[in-house]
């Protein structure tokens, strides 16, 4: 499992994938400890997989067959692919975002400095939580006019997101008052809760979520999860007219079906203002 993930880490995958797919092998070496790799069966991994609920066992699945298909395919150490003998597992989810309105948006940017600021970055500029917390001062071009975002396990990846005039001046704003450099992370923290900020490193996942939520406290604005803006910046982009390919390249997506299918939405006022358009007085 080790020799995997290091295999998986040279190829870049990203932090978070590389700590699900550990987990989920883990989970199955627990199950199957006498067990070797070599050894491995569909029905152990039909055993483990019932443990897991029914909306996760096609993303376990899709881990174990990554795993086992490196074994065999790339390291040459199993005769086979279990995973192989496993029936196909379909789950789509039927979901209904919850998008943030105009209204709210603007809410959030309106926030006091830094809050005020951190926001717009987010919501005009559609980075993910953990490019949030790893963006420092020099991955905002203000010459370019563009927003450098890192990609990746270790960020060896990066792509570039235009900077429009209410997220450059909500930038230069933040810069002068915070009196932020280079080097320094755009979200500061304070260590044991004092009133010095620092920002040499970081903020961890907790500090964010902490921020995020005041922050939707402090505008009155009801509770969604920060990917939530991500959604609803490329929703906004796709009203405003911006083609799909280029929504896809501000998102940093691989393939425009993740792009269209998952990130772009029509709210039901949309859906219903179209509609009566279309028809009329019929």
């Amino acid at each position: 499992m080790v020799d995997w993930l290091a295999w998986l880490e040279l190829g870049n995958k990203a932090a978070r994938t590389l700590y699900a797919y550990e987990r989920y092998a883990a989970a199955l070496l627990r199950d199957w400890p006498d067990t070797d790799f070599a050894d491995f069966a569909d029905t152990h991994l039909l055993h483990t997989l019932k443990k897991y609920p029914p909306k996760s066992r096609h993303i376990v699945k899709a881990s174990w067959n990554n795993w086992f298909r490196w074994g065999f395919k790339y390291a040459r150490r199993i005769p086979g692919n279990p995973v192989d003998l496993l029936p196909d597992i379909r789950y789509k989810a039927n979901r209904a975002y919850d998008l943030f309105t105009d209204a709210e948006v603007e809410a959030l940017c309106a926030l006091s400095t830094p809050d005020g600021e951190l926001q717009t970055l987010m919501h005009w500029a559609g980075i993910r939580r953990a490019e949030c917390r790893n963006i420092t001062g020099k991955r905002i071009d203000f010459a370019k006019e563009q927003v450098i975002v890192k990609e990746g396990a270790k960020g060896s990846k990066q792509r570039l997101v235009p900077m429009v005039s209410t997220l450059s001046r909500a930038m230069a704003d933040l810069f002068q008052l915070e009196g932020i450099g280079r080097d320094d992370y755009l979200w500061g923290h304070r260590p044991g809760g004092g009133q010095s900020v620092r920002r040499d490193s970081p903020i961890s996942d907790t500090t964010f979520d902490s921020w995020w939520k005041r922050c939707l406290v402090e505008a009155d604005v009801r509770h969604r999860n920060p990917h939530i803006a991500r959604h609803s910046f490329a929703t906004r982009l796709r009203r405003l007219g911006v083609p799909m390919e280029d929504i896809q390249q501000h998102l940093g997506h691989e393939k425009i079906s993740t792009t269209s299918d998952t990130y772009v939405h029509a709210d039901f006022s949309e859906r219903s203002s179209r509609m009566r358009e279309a028809v009329g007085d019929l």
